[in-house]
């Protein structure tokens, strides 16, 4: 996709069935220039008095099990480095290490909660989706065939900078992922509030760049409307902007993108606006 030149996957320690780095290597496989940086969070408590030595084994042992992991990738072309961080605290040491590796695209596996679980825990989609320097990609299927369908949620009603750069990534990926599908389609999707604020769908279409038959614009909140195209469409990637918070505001629960990772069965690729 386009800008991309790192991608940050990370490992699920509890499965052999790692999505992310899968689709981590199908994006790569686009561009052969787009290297890997693969990464897993490990720990471990005992009564052993000798924790170092403890430490020692479990990271050696991981780093082999992540090497025979990528070797088909390396083999493919795609330069691959891995790195295996012992921390107690692994929810929130994902954001760091990939910025301390330079990535440009986060791939993780979306964990399952549901919208209670995620308004009383953090969990690490949550605390991911909150630090990020960059867009994230929390993965729900196991792949993406040809003829997917992509859906790009627009906001139509602000024009202020955040929000205009916020629409234009999202569509920029919009495209990029239709042009690496084979047989894809892009959608639109836009939100608003009451017929006061009424979207004609030829404008969202002319925005988007599509036929105004994929474009949806739905009266509602954009946590119920975006859902509602996707499961209506069956999307195959939804694609929403996400402005980070920083300090108190983010313990602020209620980002669009939290509430809509629940209620829809497709992949999605948040874009960080800063």
């Amino acid at each position: 996709m386009s800008k991309i030149r790192k991608i940050f996957a990370v490992i699920d320690p509890t499965t052999d069935k790692q999505t992310a780095l899968t689709r981590a290597e199908w994006i790569a496989s686009q561009d052969s220039s787009v290297a890997l940086h693969i990464y897993e969070a490990v720990y471990a408590t005992t009564d052993n008095v000798d924790a170092d030595a403890l430490q020692r084994a479990e990271l050696s042992r991981h780093r082999a099990w992540v090497e025979s992991l990528v070797a088909p990738i390396r083999i493919a072309g795609n330069e691959v480095t891995v790195e295996v961080e012992w921390t107690r605290e692994w929810r929130g040491a994902i954001a760091p290490a990939a910025e301390r590796a330079g990535a440009d695209l986060i791939v993780k596996a979306a964990s399952s909660h549901s919208g209670t679980g995620r308004r009383l825990l953090k969990t690490s989609d949550w605390t991911l989706l909150r630090n990020s320097h960059c867009p994230v990609y929390l993965v729900k299927n196991d792949s993406i065939e040809a003829g997917a369908k992509i859906l790009v949620a627009v906001d139509m009603r602000s024009e202020d900078d955040l929000h205009n750069r916020l629409n234009e990534q999202v569509l920029e990926y919009g495209h990029a992922l239709v042009a690496n599908i084979p047989g894809s389609s892009l959608h639109a999707v836009t939100a608003y509030p009451n017929s006061d604020n009424f979207v004609y769908p030829g404008d969202l279409a002319e925005k988007a760049g599509i036929e105004n038959s994929r474009a949806h614009a739905v009266e509602g909140s954009p946590e119920s409307v975006i859902p509602e195209v996707s499961n209506q469409i069956a999307a195959n990637i939804v694609i929403v902007g996400t402005a980070a918070r920083e300090g108190i505001k983010a313990a602020v629960i209620g980002n669009t993108v939290e509430k809509v990772i629940d209620a829809v069965d497709s992949d999605i690729l948040t874009v960080n606006g800063g």
